[in-house]
């Protein structure tokens, strides 16, 4: 064989060997893209948000996106360190929040990555739809439907005390909202602060003692202590209507408001929408719930010989103490 004959062999050999490496050998993995969680604190509403968020990112993108989930246990402090790691850590991409707290310790400080929110009130009032970088969803309830349904549950009911933490932003701006919505089905309400775990069961008592019904927001230390407040509120024979559903299975009487669980879905989506698909935080902006529930307590409406009639039964999730059917 000719010394250029043996030379183009030598080549064909070179490109067929590169050829069948390429085929038969593993892609270079490509790095995920990493979303920081950082949760306000541990109770069931919140809990279920971030459940359904993770459950629902990894479908939607085949399990490519992975998660650094941090949980500040209602402790500021701990809260904003979280905020600080994520802002300075290099391979966090983007950012979700859940709960108030959470929401306004990263959005004080990052300005860049994508930040995606959930379980807040109302974020016009803490300045969020002016972030650029900011979207996602709210847990705003219709306080006009919740209160309709203090009066089909207990239409005696002519005075109600709120139950709110006044440290909590969220809870402040939907108290504001509570208050007009119960004026208007002719119930008068009054405030009883609360700012400390161990001042609840006294402020129970006082409040079973001022109002035919005890109404509590989305507030993030009372949701916690929910079995406490509820147990005690059953003491008194007062009826405690809540606005997060978790908290029905928990020993409260009834709920109207969003559901947690799609809640995170519906943020998931955004996050797809934003990290995958390339569209800005601001284009998707920040969207109430699509999803709310009216949920009611059959243990509780018997316990207290509550009369559900038929067209709220019809509407209504009947449930009992500690589960709840999610069908």
């Amino acid at each position: 064989m000719s010394p250029k004959n043996v030379t183009i062999l030598v080549c064909l050999i070179v490109v067929l060997g590169v050829f069948l490496y390429k085929k038969i050998s593993p892609e270079k993995n490509v790095e995920k893209i990493t979303v920081g969680i950082i949760q306000t604190a541990s109770h069931p509403a919140l809990d279920q948000v971030r459940q359904g968020f993770i459950t629902e990112l990894e479908r939607l993108s085949n399990n490519e996106i992975d998660f650094v989930v941090q949980n500040g246990e209602g402790i500021l402090s701990q809260i904003q360190s979280i905020a600080a790691n994520f802002h300075a850590h290099k391979k966090i991409d983007a950012i979700f929040a859940i709960a108030t707290p959470a929401v306004q310790a990263i959005t004080r400080m990052e300005k860049r990555k994508p930040i995606f929110i959930a379980a807040v009130s109302d974020p016009e009032s803490l300045g969020l739809t002016q972030n650029t970088n900011v979207c996602g969803t709210t847990d705003r309830i219709d306080t006009d439907a919740q209160s309709s349904l203090i009066k089909e549950l207990i239409p005696h009911a002519r005075r109600a005390t709120i139950l709110y933490n006044p440290g909590e932003n969220n809870s402040v701006a939907m108290v504001k909202k509570m208050r007009v919505s119960l004026e208007k089905q002719g119930i008068e309400s009054t405030l009883l602060g609360v700012n400390l775990e161990s001042e609840i069961a006294m402020a129970v008592n006082a409040a079973s003692r001022k109002g035919d019904v005890i109404l509590i927001p989305a507030d993030n230390l009372l949701v916690g202590a929910m079995p406490l407040v509820a147990n005690q509120a059953l003491k008194n024979e007062c009826p405690l209507i809540v606005s997060d559903i978790p908290s029905v299975t928990k020993g409260a009487l009834a709920a109207k408001g969003a559901d947690y669980g799609e809640l995170g879905k519906e943020t998931a989506l955004l996050v797809y929408k934003v990290l995958i698909e390339g569209e800005s935080p601001e284009s998707v902006g920040i969207n109430d719930p699509l999803n709310t529930k009216t949920v009611v307590n059959q243990k509780i409406v018997e316990a207290l010989q509550i009369s559900v009639s038929e067209k709220l039964a019809k509407k209504s999730q009947l449930v009992g103490n500690e589960v709840c059917d999610e069908s």
